[in-house]
C-alpha cells in the first residue's frame, strides 16, 4: 500500500498530481520534440509560425536533457514523498522545490519578456505548466510550509499520540 506521512491534501498534491505532471513534462518533448521547443514561448505576430523555424540539434539535446530531468524529479518526487518516514525531509524536499518553482517562473520570464508573460490570455498550453502550474505548486507549498493544510507527522509521533488516547 502507498503510503505517506503528509495531510490528505499535500499528499494528493505533492504525492500523485505533481509527479504525474512530471511524466507529462517528461513525455511531451517525446511525443513531439519540435513543438514541444518551438512552443516555450507563445507565439505572437513578431514570430515566425513555429512549424517554419529550423531547430538546431543544440536545441534538441537540451530539450531531451530537460524531459529527462522531468522523469528524475517524477521518479525522485514520488519516492521521497512515498518512502520517507521524517518530517524533515519532507520539509527540505519542498524548501528545495519551491526554490526551483521561483526559478522555474523567472527563467521563463527572462524568456518571454514583460508583455508576453503578463498577456495571460495569450498563453499556451506550455506556458500554462511553466508559470501557471509551477505558480500553483509554489502558493501550495508556502500555505504548507504555512500550517494551512497541516504538517507531516512522523509515524513515531502518531503512536505517541495513540497511547495517549488508549
Amino acid at each position: 500500500m502507498v503510503t505517506t506521512i503528509f495531510p490528505t491534501w499535500p499528499h494528493i498534491l505533492f504525492a500523485v498530481i505533481e509527479p504525474l505532471t512530471l511524466i507529462g513534462g517528461w513525455l511531451c518533448p517525446i511525443l513531439d520534440l519540435h513543438g514541444f521547443i518551438t512552443n516555450q514561448i507563445p507565439t505572437s505576430t513578431s514570430f515566425p509560425n513555429p512549424s517554419d523555424v529550423h531547430i538546431d540539434p543544440t536545441s534538441f539535446a537540451l530539450a531531451y536533457q530537460l524531459a529527462n530531468l522531468y522523469g528524475l524529479l517524477a521518479v525522485l518526487g514520488a519516492g521521497v514523498v512515498h518512502a520517507t518516514s521524517e518530517p524533515k525531509v519532507l520539509r527540505n524536499y519542498l524548501v528545495a522545490l519551491a526554490i526551483a518553482d521561483v526559478g522555474h517562473i523567472y527563467v521563463t520570464y527572462l524568456a518571454m519578456g514583460w508583455d508576453v508573460f503578463s498577456n495571460v490570455r495569450g498563453w499556451n498550453v506550455l506556458t500554462w505548466g511553466n508559470i501557471g502550474v509551477t505558480g500553483f505548486l509554489f502558493v501550495n507549498r508556502l500555505l504548507y510550509f504555512a500550517g494551512a493544510f497541516g504538517y507531516a507527522q512522523s509515524p513515531t509521533w502518531e503512536a505517541r499520540k495513540m497511547e495517549k488516547r488508549g
